[in-house]
């Protein structure tokens, strides 16, 4: 345009140098300028080729963080697309970080999200995964078990959804991303702990002690013959009274009342998870029962038994299984998909044990 402008004021300059006796032209008015397109949409990056499950091998959730480039690429081709949460409960503290960090990880990703608590309920964890297929979600993270919703599982699996397993990993031969802690490895943590404490508190003595349980799912009964085995390894004088239903608070607070009639002088309680124990731990205190005497022990590190630890009462230790950082990392390990890297079916969350300082 600017060369046309200098084109146009030099032909001028030539008409008024040849007519110098005619009389001074009007001023010229300029062109007006031609309206400047609208900038052409930024394209959308080319799509990746999505990574793959590998069948062999394991990581630890620290080495699975995205990077800022898969990051700005996951969020560029986000808009729009579900990822599904599938909640066993939302009744605990561990589920309610977990879940809530996948679905928060997934909304920062740009993903819709939703989460679908089945309530304990093994029909409504089926239903809540084919609603999700139904719906067309690019990803579905999981709590349940391959016994509960399998062949959903496998039915979303074919048709092109990433399915991300987190506490448990039965499901990776279906070609699922399995994140979770190690089932073995975290009974094995708290059983030890709690028959460490007892040969230390009261050596050699017969210590009776309830394991809170919850039979219908297969992954934590596992768990809970790890703790067994775990305590009775770290203090053979451990005397395991019995197997109870824990899990949830109100189940436990009235399995250990239960005991408590036929065992008056039970002492310990382990269980698989801080969600029942803080039952039997109130259905200790019903009984009058006090930490010179009495002990717990669980797994997740529920923020009321970590208070209850540093208080220095009869909740002596939880497992630490970092629920939220499981949540983030399932959808980060699907954002590594989509960003083109290849993921190991199964990803280990590292685990420690938290007693009072």
């Amino acid at each position: 345009m600017r060369n046309l402008r200098i084109a146009a004021v030099a032909a001028l300059a030539l008409v008024i140098a040849a007519c110098s006796s005619a009389a001074t032209p009007s001023p010229s008015v300029a062109p007006s300028a031609a309206a400047s397109p609208s900038p052409a949409p930024s394209p959308s990056p080319t799509p990746i080729p999505m990574g793959n499950i590998l069948k062999t091998g394991k990581v630890t959730a620290t080495d699975l963080a995205l990077n800022a480039d898969q990051e700005a690429y996951v969020k560029s081709q986000s808009s729009g697309k579900l990822v599904g949460i599938v909640a066993l409960t939302m009744q605990t503290q561990y589920h309610q970080n977990l879940n809530n960090a996948a679905s928060d990880e997934a909304k920062a990703l740009g993903y819709d999200a939703e989460i679908c608590d089945a309530n304990t309920d093994n029909t409504k964890e089926v239903s809540c995964l084919e609603g999700f297929i139904s719906k067309g979600a690019v990803a579905i993270v999981t709590t349940s078990a391959a016994q509960t919703v399998g062949p959903a599982v496998k039915d979303a699996i074919a048709k092109g959804i990433v399915v991300i397993q987190v506490t448990g990993t039965d499901m990776t031969d279906f070609g699922a991303v399995g994140v979770s802690v190690d089932n073995i490895t975290i009974g094995q943590a708290e059983g030890q702990a709690a028959g460490e404490y007892a040969a230390n508190t009261f050596p050699g003595k017969t210590v009776e002690t309830a394991i809170l349980d919850y039979p219908s799912i297969p992954d934590l009964v596992d768990r809970a013959d790890a703790i067994e085995s775990a305590m009775l390894a770290a203090d053979p004088n451990v005397k395991v009274v019995g197997r109870f239903l824990g899990g949830l608070a109100d189940n436990a607070v009235t399995s250990i009342e239960t005991a408590l009639q036929k065992y008056p002088n039970l002492q310990g309680i382990v269980g698989i998870n801080d969600g029942g124990d803080l039952g039997g731990y109130q259905a200790f205190l019903n009984a009058g029962k006090t930490d010179a005497t009495n002990f717990v022990f669980g797994i997740d590190c529920d923020p009321a038994a970590v208070q209850l630890i540093d208080q220095g009462t009869m909740y002596k230790g939880c497992v630490d299984t970092n629920p939220s950082g499981t949540g983030k990392i399932a959808v980060d390990a699907f954002g590594r998909l989509v960003a083109g890297s290849d993921v190991p079916a199964s990803i280990e969350v590292p685990v420690s044990v938290h007693t009072k300082s």
